[in-house]
């Protein structure tokens, strides 16, 4: 398991909140008679965006897993009232590179 971060956290609500806009959106244009978007292809190209100094101190990395992973985390309302420097109490699901380590988004080199 990885321990959460104000980095981490920040990029799975942005994430989480872009397929719950596009969803709405997406049935608005729908009954508008409009094409509707893909929101799928839409938070993965955002989520392929977001810049890699950020991926890095967040300790995710810009693959099909995380993604997946950054989409069905558990946000709780104590994560969202916890002060950022306590995050790390909260767990997120392991890193499949084993990569980045337990901390707060450290990088662990491997030998």
């Amino acid at each position: 398991m990885r321990r959460l971060n104000y980095d981490m956290l920040n990029v799975v609500l942005a994430v989480q909140r872009l397929r719950s806009f596009m969803i709405a959106d997406s049935s608005i244009r729908e009954a508008a008679g409009q094409e509707t978007p893909s929101w799928l292809k839409s938070a993965e190209s955002y989520y392929s965006e977001i810049p890699d100094c950020v991926m890095k101190v967040a300790g995710l990395h810009k693959n099909r897993s995380d993604f997946e992973k950054v989409l069905n985390f558990q946000v709780t309302d104590e994560m969202l009232k916890t002060n950022q420097n306590k995050l790390s109490q909260f767990e997120f699901p392991a890193d499949d590179r084993d990569e980045y380590g337990t901390g707060s988004g450290a990088v662990t080199i491997k030998a």
